[in-house]
């Protein structure tokens, strides 16, 4: 029991919200007035309660601690908080009782908004005022399990349909932790037959646990989703000229938005066992003149500036400089020396026509944000998985900077941010602001994600 004498002067007047001020802020020095011995004469005692699942509780307030109120003179005033894990202080009510929303955002603040149990150190005192003296006594701590209210939020989001030709493609995520940014976007190309018409499309969302997500809305670009086996898929009508889709949608509150784009900055691949831009894979960028992907590559291919031939074909004498390329003899296309999957890179400015194409024999990680740090012989290995057709690892990573090395070189080092990538040499490091353990894939069509574990 604390022997504290405080003198405040607006102590009933005070919010009932929670918050992560110090009590005394603010309050004249107790030693103006002098050491009051009367606290210590109460007694006051609380324990604690069974584990707390936010997301099952329906009223306005939730039992936090049960304790009897100390016995105090007829005229005093008795009020009660709560400190958890010496961060943040509750209000709480003679029955033992916090609001809800107060409980809610106080693991929020302390945890983050992630459904999952969290034990905090909670401390109750008892204040005890009469006139312009407050006494506090403080019982002894105790452990408060709490689970926040949240939905469940996967570490990754697959967009399927006839808009992606019936593949998954990721959707990627600015931070890292879903719960510090629920927001997934992903851009590809509009639907068009092989002369390069606009034609209706349909999606579904599927997360990286097989739930799969779609509207009742039908046609409808921006709406809820739902979540069920038999949703409905977002329908995209024909009749609009453009030539990207980009779609973002909201996991925290369950909506979706389809945005029409005037330009895609993709190329396509067709390659030599069917010649079709058509469903060939896509190479992608920050803008429509600096383009990467990993694809693969059994003999021939060439580039096009649309899923048609309509569109333009990019051949061999296209480019000025190449490298891993050879020429095919009497026809302008493009082959490599043997099969496999390639990094492709392909600057398309004027000044600087170019193609490489690297077999890749090796993706890692490297990077501050790395258990080796940036020692190139401490690179973080990610093996390839031709199930899924990505480079996958699971590891450690800390709130720091990153970038990922084909074959261990810096001349095939990919950097930008978690949701634009940049394959030249000159970008940036990858940025990640939460620490915690990942499962990190590189997907052949270049897309990144970062699967967060539940922590």
């Amino acid at each position: 029991m604390k022997k504290l004498s405080i003198y405040i002067t607006m102590l009933l007047a005070a919010s009932l919200t929670a918050c992560n001020e110090d009590f005394n802020e603010g309050v004249a020095s107790p030693q103006s007035y002098g050491q009051e011995e009367a606290a210590g004469k109460i007694t006051f005692a609380a324990t604690g309660v069974d584990p707390i699942n936010l997301g099952n509780v329906s009223e306005e307030s939730v039992v936090v601690a049960v304790f009897t109120a100390p016995v105090v003179q007829e005229e005093a005033t008795l009020s009660y908080k709560m400190k958890l894990d010496n961060k943040v202080t509750l209000t709480v009510d003679d029955r033992g009782y916090a609001t809800t929303e107060d409980l809610q955002n106080a693991v929020a603040q302390i945890h983050g908004i992630r459904p999952v149990e969290r034990t905090m150190n909670a401390v109750v005192t008892a204040y005890i005022a009469t006139g312009k003296t407050v006494y506090a006594a403080s019982a002894e701590s105790y452990e408060l399990k709490v689970t926040p209210k949240a939905p469940v939020i996967e570490g990754a989001y697959y967009l399927t349909g006839s808009l992606t030709f019936n593949k998954e493609v990721a959707f990627g995520n600015k931070s890292g932790d879903v719960y510090a940014n629920p927001i997934f976007t992903v851009t590809v190309p509009a639907l068009t037959n092989s002369d390069g018409v606009v034609q209706a499309s349909e999606f579904t969302i599927q997360s990286v646990s097989g739930k799969k997500y779609g509207t009742l809305q039908g046609e409808a670009l921006e709406g809820n989703l739902v979540q069920k086996d038999d949703a409905n898929a977002i329908q995209i009508p024909a009749g609009d000229d453009y030539k990207s889709v980009k779609i973002t949608i909201d996991m925290m509150n369950g909506t979706y938005e389809v945005e029409k784009l005037s330009y895609a900055n993709f190329l396509w691949v067709p390659v030599a066992d069917s010649w079709s831009p058509y469903n060939s894979s896509t190479m992608t960028g920050v803008d429509s003149k600096l383009l990467f992907g990993t694809v693969s590559i059994e003999n021939q291919f060439k580039l096009t500036a649309g899923p048609s031939w309509n569109d333009g074909d990019y051949g061999y004498s296209y480019f000025l400089e190449k490298t891993g390329i050879l020429p095919v003899d009497g026809s302008d296309n493009m082959q490599v020396s043997e099969a496999g999957n390639y990094f492709l890179k392909v600057n398309m400015y004027d000044d600087r026509k170019e193609i490489s194409a690297v077999k890749i024999s090796s993706i890692g990680l490297i990077g501050d944000a790395t258990v080796g740090g940036w020692s190139e012989e401490a690179e973080t290995d990610m093996p390839y998985d031709d199930t899924e057709k990505c480079w996958s690892t699971t590891t450690t990573l800390s709130a720091n900077q990153f970038k990922i090395r084909i074959n261990k070189s810096w001349n095939t080092a990919i950097g930008g941010s978690l949701d634009a990538l940049n394959a030249d040499g000159g970008a940036g490091n990858i940025e990640l602001d939460t620490p915690g353990e990942y499962t990190v894939k590189l997907y052949l069509n270049g897309r990144l994600i970062l699967i967060k574990n539940n922590n």
